[in-house]
């Protein structure tokens, strides 16, 4: 009897070992792609997923479009799956964003900060664990002190530490958007403009992700109602952007938001309609239809 039982565990252990697998959770996508993540950087995530002929293939998802990953290979892994720090922490950070009950959101988003801490203390695995978890731990500080109403310098610290830890890692693409907001929450226009400059200037980061980090600066000049510089950087960008297609399509726009800045609506108007015409980029076609109402309302 006593050697069944035995068997029945190690059987039920084994079972729960070959089932584990590595989430990536993207933006757009309902459920989270399954396999095991095999590299992560600023450019994004590469996991081994099974393809439709059975076999596995390396699936790609850039580092924008990813918005959580969730890990298995963290030890010491228990023969109860749902015990452990990290565990606990991801089942509070649900109830966290995702309970009716406002006091149980408040309870589990400090209940989330310091099972994920505990958790940081003792992993033994991929350093993409142990990173997922900073970050958590940062970002679920700053929405802390927001929601009640505290000061976030200690989670601006601690995105800024991440920043600097983990320069070539997907979540940096998130943090540094995360700061520059902070910054022009309170209108630090100057701080915001060198975070995406500084954002602008990372090898790590997507070619993409620097020129939109560029036009971001443009904008937060507009903001600042520093016009003239906004120009300036345009006009840089404008001559970049002449053979690439979709950069000129960003540019176009950022420079139909200059011209608002200006109160030229009737010059922005044109560009705008001319962006939708030629953009195949869905999103940037979507901006600039909410754009031509905006510059109509005005």
């Amino acid at each position: 009897m006593k050697s069944r039982l035995v068997l029945s565990l190690a059987f039920t252990f084994a079972v729960l070992t070959l089932a584990r697998a590595d989430e990536v959770f993207v933006r757009g996508k309902d459920k989270a792609i399954i396999g095991t993540i095999k590299t992560e950087d600023a450019k994004g995530v590469v996991i081994n997923t099974a393809g439709p002929d059975k076999k596995k293939v390396d699936e790609f998802i850039p580092a924008s479009d990813v918005l959580d990953t969730n890990y298995t290979d963290i030890k010491p892994v228990k023969l109860v799956l749902s015990d452990g720090a990290y565990k606990l922490a991801r089942n509070a950070e649900k109830d966290a964003l995702e309970s009716p009950d406002p006091a149980k959101r408040k309870s589990s988003l400090g209940l989330a900060i310091s099972r994920y801490t505990e958790a940081t203390a003792g992993v033994q695995g991929p350093i993409y664990a142990k990173r997922i978890m900073e970050y958590k731990i940062a970002t679920l500080m700053l929405r802390q002190a927001q929601t009640e109403q505290q000061p976030i310098d200690k989670a601006i610290a601690r995105l800024h530490a991440f920043k600097t830890a983990y320069p070539n890692s997907w979540q940096v693409v998130h943090v540094m958007p995360l700061l520059a907001q902070t910054q022009l929450d309170v209108k630090d226009y100057k701080g915001a403009a060198a975070t995406f400059e500084e954002m602008a200037g990372m090898d790590a980061l997507p070619a993409e992700t620097r020129l939109g980090a560029e036009l971001e600066v443009v904008r937060v000049l507009v903001k600042a109602d520093e016009l003239d510089k906004a120009q300036k950087k345009l006009d840089q960008m404008a001559s970049r952007a002449a053979t690439n297609p979709a950069m000129g399509a960003r540019v176009k726009m950022a420079k139909a938001e200059l011209l608002m800045g200006q109160k030229k609506t009737d010059e922005a108007l044109p560009i705008l309609v001319q962006v939708v015409k030629d953009t195949n980029d869905k999103n940037v076609k979507a901006v600039a239809h909410n754009t031509i109402g905006e510059c109509y309302y005005r």
